[in-house]
């Protein structure tokens, strides 16, 4: 019977060290190709955000502000709008105010042009009727009396 002897499951020799130096050339090349570049582009990748964020509040602030004096013009305008109300509508009342004023001397001048007219007519069929009064009188009377009046 053969004794086996049991080696151990490292062993220190040239070929570990062979191992060793081909591990690290291994790391270097891997931290070159892969490890810097994904951590570079991590932090470009961070930094953008960082920019994106910073645009993102500044255009927010920048927002707001126009909000801001949006509604500052839109109550600059909405008191103009009404002051220039209230001025037409004073100026309509004054407008209308001369309007009916005038109405009322047109109406007053005629209604007295009408009765001066209305008087004159009057008096003219007054004088008509009195002539024709007076002669249907003496006949009306003629007619009763059965006689001729002088």
């Amino acid at each position: 019977m053969e004794i086996i002897s049991a080696t151990a499951l490292i062993s220190i020799n040239e070929t570990f060290f062979i191992q060793l130096i081909s591990f690290l050339i291994f790391l270097y090349v891997m931290n070159r190709i892969m490890i810097q570049p994904l951590i570079s582009m991590r932090d470009e990748r961070n930094t953008y955000f960082e920019t994106i964020s910073t645009d993102i509040e500044t255009a927010k602030s920048n927002l707001d502000t126009l909000n801001r004096d949006l509604d500052a013009q839109r109550k600059k305008l909405l008191k103009e709008a009404n002051e220039v109300v209230s001025k037409l509508e004073e100026e309509a009342d004054q407008d209308a105010s001369t309007i009916v004023a005038s109405a009322r001397t047109d109406i007053t001048d005629l209604r007295n042009a009408t009765e001066a007219k209305v008087n004159e007519q009057l008096k003219t069929a007054r004088s008509q009727l009195q002539g024709e009064v007076e002669s249907l009188t003496t006949l009306v009377m003629e007619k009763v009396l059965h006689r001729r009046l002088q």
